[in-house]
């Protein structure tokens, strides 16, 4: 049974509007609970439970000496994407937290770029059913070719806030 936490309902709740104007909502209200994401411009394509989309453009703020994206941009992309999609999951008396990110820089990058976080259904359960535990949440990023000039591993990691509390 799928469990639903305050993000969820929250994303539910955009249901009903068109899709283009549930991505500019939820682009605004994250960019401002995460003031990074908000800085960078990060767009919120697709989300649900077990899959987030987002986008960054390649804008003057977040290139690097060459004009394309920054690599920590690109980073922050790939965590934007893994960090929602895993919250999406974690119940309200958890917080979620990451431990452990790789990226391998494989070519230079064109243009803007999206990343594609996937969860699977055992994730899910794992996350929805244990106080403490972490996974390692797949993405994909890709830039305006649709070529992968970066490959990620993020690892997230959840644990009770009572747990915090009391150390």
């Amino acid at each position: 049974m799928t469990q639903t936490n305050r993000l969820a309902k929250l994303v539910k709740a955009t249901a009903k509007f068109p899709k283009g104007i549930r991505s500019t909502l939820w682009s605004k209200a994250f960019g401002r609970v995460v003031p990074m994401v908000g800085t960078a411009h990060i767009k919120y394509i697709e989300v649900s439970p077990s899959q987030v989309i987002v986008e960054i453009k390649n804008h003057r703020a977040m290139q690097n000496h060459i004009g394309q994206l920054h690599a920590v941009a690109m980073a922050l992309l790939a965590e934007t994407a893994t960090g929602f999609v895993t919250g999406m999951n974690v119940p309200d008396t958890s917080i979620v937290l990451i431990k452990s990110i790789q990226i391998d820089y494989k070519r230079p990058s064109k243009g803007d770029m999206r990343a594609v976080a996937t969860l699977t259904d055992e994730q899910i359960q794992l996350i929805q059913n244990s106080d403490k535990g972490e996974t390692l949440v797949t993405v994909v990023i890709t830039d305006e070719t649709g070529q992968e000039p970066v490959q990620c591993e993020m690892l997230w990691a959840w644990v009770s806030k009572d747990r915090l509390k009391s150390k």
